[in-house]
């Protein structure tokens, strides 16, 4: 896959293999809420401890573009210009 311009955090989570996703989330749950967390353990089933949420290639396939955009919203609160880092991260990696 070749990504020729900027996408947005949930375009390129769709358009990621599965192990880029499960990065692009743990990226991000790296700075949500244990609420958050729980929230999407609750969906996708139990990931990494409490303090250390991980989630597997496996898991990511299950997690929607809405979820991919509430977990980024909520990282984004959390940690203000988190999600313009990773995006741009994966913007060069998918390139």
């Amino acid at each position: 896959m070749s990504v020729t311009t900027d996408h947005t955090i949930s375009q390129l989570f769709l358009l990621a293999n599965a192990a880029q996703r499960a990065a692009i989330v743990n990226r991000l749950l790296s700075n949500v809420s244990h609420e958050m967390a729980v929230s999407l353990a609750a969906s996708i089933g139990d990931f990494g401890d409490e303090l250390h949420p991980r989630v597997t290639p496996e898991q990511a396939e299950q997690i929607t573009a809405a979820q991919m955009e509430e977990i980024a919203v909520t990282a984004e609160q959390h940690a203000p210009g988190l999600v313009p880092q990773v995006t741009a991260f994966f913007n060069r990696e998918l390139a």
